[in-house]
């Protein structure tokens, strides 16, 4: 009966991105990410591991037994029992190393990530006496847009006050206007009775001129009439007498017309004179009520136009604020949806430990139950002609699981410690890589040995 055996340490195989050794019992892996400096770009790293059941068995070939028989099957299976404990305890300090690696790894990637950090305490004060200048200009230019609505709105008042006098003016004009029309129309009255009375007064004289022509010629006849007419008559009236009778009935009639026409033409005048005034007092209230009516538009129109212009701002203020509040809301909605991309990562994580978790427990159930029987086969008397035992069936009963590594590149755009964009993008990574090559020519087993007893 011969035995195959090699004590060549066990093999374990790691990969990983950032150079993070393998953690050993059960095949698992693990993803981690570190953000580059300034929040743009990232690096993942990716760790898969190999345990127990998935190492390769260079001690065992397949197809390969053990015969026991009697007391030397029950000394060699003694002597695999040994073998097993010193692979047990070796595969534990293994396990110890491999952790005290892993921790030093975490230290100086620690370290690494504190040192790569930049400091930039060293750019506040010049930044700071940057936004007091940035405000202090802001503050400058309100007070310059204030005091430009303000010289706005004083403009358009005495434009206001300008139009409403200009007004007043043009009805003051057009009043004069009107007055000297009516004084113009008065003088062609007033001229018209003075030719009137021109007139009486030429006839008068015409009417006196010929009365004494027709006198003087009567007189003539009868200073040059030789016919002397004697009349028994009683003596009439003298002639002179007569004719001054006559002369004052002119005069008087002529008096009395003179006197009737200055009569009516002072009435006249002096009713046109009370018509003048009633409608220069109408003209008068009319142009004060209008001034008061103007100077009542004014204030109005002047009201009307500060509301006019404080609808404006108050409209201009309230697009701000939406358009404000709406790029806030952007802002909020995208760290919500970049918050709830991360939950989901985080729970799809959760799940793939969970589930590499439970089957670390199968596997660790399943040799568990095999080294049970393994000790259960070497605690038996050995009685029966013949027990046929593989090593090989013994340390893989469990097929090793298979492993697919994935690589999940995050890439994050950060501004002003803000996300402004995530991309996130998933790949298969390659079965082998040269630190797996290099690791496994480093573990190769030695040559096996031989035993042969009879």
């Amino acid at each position: 009966m011969s035995v195959r055996y090699s004590n060549a340490p066990r093999s374990f195989s790691s990969m990983s991105a950032s150079g993070t050794p393998a953690l050993m019992g059960g095949r698992y892996s693990s993803n981690s990410m570190f953000g580059g400096a300034g929040g743009r770009g990232s690096r993942i790293s990716m760790s898969t591991f190999q345990g127990v059941s998935s190492a390769p068995r260079p001690y065992a070939q397949q197809n390969s037994a053990v015969l026991v028989n009697g007391a030397d099957d029950k000394g060699k299976m003694q002597d695999l029992n040994c073998r097993l404990d010193k692979y047990l305890s070796q595969v534990r300090t293994l396990e110890e190393s491999n952790k005290k690696l892993e921790d030093q790894i975490k230290e100086e990637l620690l370290k690494r990530g504190s040192q790569g950090t930049r400091d930039w305490s060293v750019y506040d004060e010049p930044l700071a006496d940057l936004r007091g200048r940035i405000r202090d200009t802001t503050m400058d230019n309100a007070q310059l847009l204030l005091q430009i609505d303000n010289a706005r709105l004083a403009a358009d008042d005495f434009k206001v006050k300008f139009e409403s006098e200009l007004a007043l003016r043009q009805g003051v004009e057009q009043d004069i206007a009107g007055l000297r029309k009516i004084i113009d129309d008065t003088n062609m009255c007033r001229l018209q009775l003075e030719s009137q009375i021109e007139a009486t007064q030429e006839e008068l004289a015409f009417l006196r001129k010929n009365h004494e022509e027709d006198l003087a010629n009567l007189r003539s006849q009868i200073t040059n009439s030789n016919v002397s007419v004697e009349l028994n008559a009683p003596k009439g009236q003298d002639m002179n007498e007569t004719i001054s009778k006559i002369r004052d009935q002119y005069e008087k009639t002529t008096q009395k017309s003179q006197e009737d026409t200055n009569a009516w033409f002072q009435d006249k005048f002096d009713k046109l004179t009370a018509e003048v005034s009633l409608n220069t007092e109408a003209l008068q209230d009319g142009q004060t009520e209008l001034t008061t009516l103007r100077r009542e538009k004014q204030a109005l129109e002047v009201d009307l136009q500060a509301l006019h212009n404080m609808n404006h701002t108050l409209e201009d203020t309230l697009m701000d604020t939406q358009n404000r509040y709406g790029q806030k809301m952007t802002e909020l909605n995208q760290q919500l949806r970049q918050l709830e991309a991360q939950l989901a990562d985080l729970r799809a994580q959760a799940e793939r430990q969970a589930g590499e978790y439970q089957a670390l427990l199968n596997l660790k159930s399943k040799l568990e139950e095999e080294i049970a029987d393994y000790h259960r086969l070497l605690g038996d008397d050995g009685q029966g002609d013949r027990v046929e035992f593989s090593l090989d069936q013994a340390l893989q009963a469990a097929p090793p699981p298979q492993t697919r590594k994935r690589v999940i590149i995050v890439n994050q755009e950060i501004v002003d410690g803000k996300v402004v964009s995530r991309h996130q993008m998933e790949a298969d990574a390659p079965n082998g890589s040269a630190e797996d090559e290099d690791e496994e020519e480093g573990t190769r087993s030695p040559p096996e040995q031989e035993v042969t007893s009879d």
